[in-house]
């Protein structure tokens, strides 16, 4: 190859660099929106949240490359990593759930704390099954809140199913039935879903909860108009005497009643 050759190589080389090198940084930029948007939409870990906390957690590891080695144990974590970790785990617990899952043993280890997570709210153990069982059964119905009781039930189930719990779905609706207070509207709501001829799910009776829940903000946010009364002090009349400024056009006098202590028309 000739040295003019050699040049040609060269410059091409050159090009071809300068064209990959401007997109690495805006790809770098982009990868670090999508990891601080995937820290951001990680919840508090709370008693209510387990199933969706878990699915952003997890998805959080996947995207750090470190899934295998949290989850599983194979592998290890490199001491940044092992930071990382622990740090985005620590944040996103609630004070109610970090004093149940993080102590001197654990504080320290990443995986450890994430074990140590995953037996509180996951566990097979009959002792964390009837944790999670009279979580569910002990759900107060919400009337002010419906939104939010439909959003407890939906975890509750979810948290039953993720520690082994395995009841009919018929049963479970009919759990949720028996939570609604025995009021005329709510009477109807659960005679409309048995008397549905569909499958009892729990799905059935949330959707029935949600229609009822809409409908009470439909009712709520009619506001029935008013009317104000104004008094102006010029178109007063006084004691003893009419104000010709006073609107309604009767001529009516006002006496006082001495024995009695009292004005009368």
């Amino acid at each position: 190859m000739t040295e003019n050759d050699n040049s040609k190589t060269s410059a091409s080389t050159s090009k071809t660099t300068d064209l990959k090198t401007p997109t690495s940084p805006p790809m770098e930029k982009l990868n670090a929106m999508i990891l601080k948007t995937a820290i951001e939409a990680i919840p508090l870990l709370t008693q209510d949240n387990f199933s969706m906390w878990n699915n952003r957690v997890v998805n959080f590891l996947e995207l750090q490359k470190v899934k295998d080695q949290v989850i599983t144990g194979k592998g290890a974590l490199t001491a940044e990593e092992e930071l990382q970790v622990r740090t985005i785990l620590m944040s996103k617990l609630d004070p109610s759930v970090h004093s149940n899952v993080i102590n001197h043993e654990n504080a320290t280890d990443a995986v450890k704390i994430w074990n140590s997570i995953v037996d509180h709210f996951a566990s097979t153990q009959a002792a964390n099954r009837a944790r999670v069982w009279n979580h569910f059964s002990l759900l107060p119905y919400e009337d002010s809140n419906i939104d939010g009781f439909i959003t407890r039930v939906k975890s509750a189930i979810g948290q039953m199913h993720e520690v082994g719990i395995q009841i009919d779905s018929d049963v479970i609706g009919y759990e949720i039935l028996k939570k609604l207070p025995k009021t005329t509207e709510l009477n109807g709501l659960s005679t409309a879903v048995t008397h549905s001829g569909l499958e009892m799910t729990p799905d059935l009776v949330l959707d029935h909860l949600r229609v009822h829940g809409n409908n009470k903000k439909i009712s709520s946010s009619a506001v029935p108009s008013q009317v104000t009364l104004f008094t102006d002090a010029s178109g007063k009349c006084k004691p003893t005497a009419h104000n010709t400024l006073h609107y309604g056009g009767a001529f009516k006098v006002l006496l006082r009643n001495d024995v009695q202590n009292v004005w009368t028309w």
